[in-house]
């Protein structure tokens, strides 16, 4: 019996999709569609019941302005049963009746995982494709099944309220495999769940399903790509649903920059690593945290703040390198947006220098407080601040882009990045800075 009860429930989760449903804020609820699947597993026959968006009741955070979260499937971060992989590391797509705009970030999106990993999306003639694909498709959510499906064509569905590069890269994570962060089996070290905040019908999706089917690769990130924001199903308007363990990373949650680990997972169940790890040639010795590019094992994957070919370098571009002294100096740090970041953000990086083994201390606040207004929301998806700090060079730190008062952070990173982004604003911080 007991096998025959994985079984039923392993077959039960090839169908389950990540729906993430769409309201504005100001704009009426919607209702959902039923749909019914027949399944037979050779054990018992089940009917499974989808709902699809046609509306619905809570915001999704990954629209431009206004907007929350919603997401129909909570489980595991990778699937165990490796049969849900692309073959050959080969997805085959092609596009469909969807925007400019979303033709724009879902091109961005393909060529950061063509740079990051071993993926591979092939585009292919819709008439001619044979075998399994994804259809990029405008159904009126933001969403995708996990994992290669084996039913032929698939919807990988972006409406154009799903905005920027951040939503169609989160999608196609999804497609290729991944889930949300969330739902990881160690979740609760990370977060408080407040049920008083969520209605009954979604409580469902803060379950945790059995680790057995779905494994966890990388450390727990609060600024995944993949990871909900706090108000993710709120029963109210800006009501929390969930908290970090670790209060500081309240913003951080809900992410749109796609960061280290969201690419190291992916090379990890692709097993991308495996053309470095046996190459015969030369292979990068990465600082900083980097791994070697599994598509050119000579130059390294660099974990956000750092650049260059070995990740020893301050990224190019906007920003500075600033030299501390043992005296408080004062620097404003400004990130003006670019169109040519449409879609996506502008980045501006720079590094906080101090003796070798010296701490550093840094104290800052934002300039304006009406860009403060502007820019303060639950995944910071609109501009912020992030100040390394912490240990792992690899990871989230706290991000900031709401608090009205001065942060102050003492540290042993040294050099010390600090990355200033925007999706629209003029971002100006006041910086003060010493080592000790």
């Amino acid at each position: 019996m007991k096998e025959e009860v994985e079984q039923l429930e392993k077959s039960l989760l090839k169908y389950q999709l990540s729906w993430h449903i769409l309201r504005r804020r100001e704009g009426s609820d919607f209702g959902y569609s039923c749909h019914i699947m027949r399944l037979d597993l050779g054990i018992t026959t089940c009917l499974i019941v989808f709902l699809t968006a046609i509306d619905c009741a809570i915001p999704y955070y990954r629209t431009h302005s206004n907007f929350g979260s919603l997401g129909k499937r909570k489980v595991r971060q990778v699937q165990r049963d490796l049969s849900y992989r692309w073959p050959n590391n080969t997805v085959p797509y092609f596009v469909g009746n969807v925007t400019s705009n979303i033709k724009k970030s879902v091109r961005m999106a393909i060529e950061e995982l063509h740079a990051w990993t071993c993926i591979r999306f092939q585009n292919v003639n819709e008439r001619s494709s044979n075998g399994d694909s994804v259809r990029i498709v405008d159904l009126g959510s933001c969403s995708s099944p996990i994992g290669r499906q084996q039913i032929g064509i698939q919807d990988v569905s972006l409406t154009k309220n799903c905005w920027g590069m951040g939503t169609a890269i989160h999608e196609l994570m999804h497609a290729i495999g991944i889930e949300h962060t969330q739902s990881r089996s160690d979740r609760n070290r990370y977060l408080d769940i407040l049920a008083q905040n969520i209605d009954q019908r979604d409580l469902p999706n803060f379950e945790l399903l059995s680790p057995r089917l779905w494994a966890n690769l990388v450390p727990y990130d609060y600024g995944s790509v993949m990871h909900y924001s706090a108000d993710s199903f709120s029963n109210k308007d800006d009501e929390q649903t969930m908290l970090p363990k670790d209060r500081t990373f309240i913003e951080t949650m809900g992410s749109m920059i796609p960061n280290f680990y969201d690419f190291d997972q992916i090379n990890q169940y692709y097993s991308c690593y495996d053309s470095c790890r046996n190459s015969d040639g030369q292979v990068a010795n990465c600082a900083n945290g980097g791994i070697p590019n599994p598509n050119n094992c000579q130059i390294c994957n660099c974990p956000m703040g750092y650049g260059g070919d070995l990740c020893d370098q301050r990224p190019e571009g906007c920003g500075s390198t600033l030299v501390a002294t043992d005296r408080w100096q004062k620097q404003k740090l400004t990130v003006r947006f670019s169109k040519n970041d449409d879609q996506y953000f502008t980045f501006c990086h720079s590094w906080i220098v101090g003796p070798t083994g010296r701490t550093i201390q840094v104290i800052y606040e934002i300039t304006s407080e009406s860009t403060r207004r502007e820019i303060c929301s639950f995944g910071c998806y609109e501009g912020g601040i992030e100040v390394k700090h912490l240990e792992d060079p690899r990871i989230t730190n706290d991000r900031d882009c709401c608090l009205n008062t001065p942060l102050n952070i003492t540290t042993t990173v040294n050099p010390l990045p600090v990355i200033l982004y925007t999706s629209g604003a003029t971002v100006t911080y006041d910086f003060s800075y010493r080592y000790m």
